[in-house]
């Protein structure tokens, strides 16, 4: 579904566009795979002072890539907000400046609460190759542990004098 601008400008109370998206691919994102089962609603008013709002409440699935396995992470999101519509990029609020689609409304929505890092909460299997291997960090803590810091190394060789 396609909104369009000059739509938006002739409206009397408000306009609804309902929002049912199974999948969406979202391309050239390396933290965002795609959006799925999102549902919701996106309403265009007018408010007293006659500026074009938009109020949104979405919700749905994000699929992101795990940061060590890059298996699909799924990560629920529910999202409303109510803010002013503009129409330049140097102006503070929705930016709307074109026609858009229901989907690129909704990654504009969806974008800013994308998380940089996700891990699976499976367990994760390693890699491992000829003389080296990959360990969580859990696991590398606790071979440390009983390590002895090589700043102090020299202290282990001091022997005390005794006096009779």
């Amino acid at each position: 579904m396609k909104i369009y601008l000059k739509d938006l400008f002739n409206i009397a109370n408000e306009k609804c566009y309902p929002v049912s998206i199974d999948s969406y691919v979202v391309k050239d994102n390396v933290f965002l795979r795609r959006l799925e089962n999102v549902t919701g609603e996106i309403v265009f008013y007018y408010d007293a002072t006659d500026e074009l709002r938009i109020n949104y409440q979405v919700q749905g699935e994000m699929v992101c890539p795990c940061a060590i396995s890059l298996e699909d992470v799924y990560v629920p999101f529910e999202l409303s907000d109510d803010d002013k519509v503009v129409n330049k990029p140097e102006e503070e609020g929705f930016l709307l400046d074109c026609d858009r689609t229901i989907e690129d409304i909704i990654l504009y929505i969806v974008m800013p609460e994308v998380p940089i890092k996700v891990v699976k909460k499976e367990k994760i299997e390693y890699s491992r190759g000829d003389g080296w291997s990959f360990v969580s960090e859990e696991d590398y803590e606790a071979s440390r542990k009983d390590e002895i810091d090589p700043r102090l190394q020299k202290l282990k060789e001091y022997r005390f004098e005794e006096d009779d």
